[in-house]
């Protein structure tokens, strides 16, 4: 069974989920796959911007076609990493240890993708951090032991307000 984290956030549009608390949780996790799930895929990855440009921290964003591209620089792309096994031939291969984020890849986990992920995941030392965010995010059989999963709650209950002198939910 995967180990699964729950974050919980209120359904205000200013909710703060990338924090240096998610990015250390992370890169301190003894697994190196994690998987991110959320109705608000774009706002996350707009967060996951902003920190990357306000940490210096090294986070990649790979989609099918722009390939492997810095957070921190927009115009550094890895060139030859459109296709997802491409991309993550590379990761392999690097010696550049990051974050690596992955949007739009839900058909595209399947073999032989399946089995660079497996060798991914069974790294040892300090490896690579892949992160899988979707709505929901099925990852290929027998890969689940091996991921880290976080789920961001949005809570539908907004905060109580007053309305004519009496507190409403």
């Amino acid at each position: 069974m995967s180990a699964e984290t729950r974050v919980g956030t209120t359904s205000e549009a200013t909710s703060l989920f990338v924090t240096p608390k998610l990015y250390d949780e992370i890169t301190e996790c003894d697994k190196h796959l994690i998987v991110i799930e959320s109705p608000r895929v774009d706002d996350i990855m707009a967060q996951f911007r902003q920190f990357a440009m306000r940490s210096g921290n090294s986070v990649y964003h790979w989609s099918e076609g722009a390939g492997i591209v810095s957070m921190r620089e927009s115009e550094l792309a890895v060139p030859g990493s459109q296709r997802i096994h491409e991309a993550l031939r590379h990761i392999q291969n690097s010696l550049h240890v990051g974050v690596y984020i992955f949007t739009g890849f839900a058909k595209l986990l399947r073999p032989p993708v399946s089995g660079v992920l497996r060798q991914l995941a069974k790294q040892q030392g300090q490896a690579r951090k892949l992160v899988f965010i979707d709505t929901k995010v099925r990852m290929p059989e027998g890969l689940d032991a091996l991921v880290h999963r976080i789920v961001h709650d949005i809570d539908s209950k907004r905060p109580p307000r007053l309305r004519d002198g009496r507190w409403v939910t």
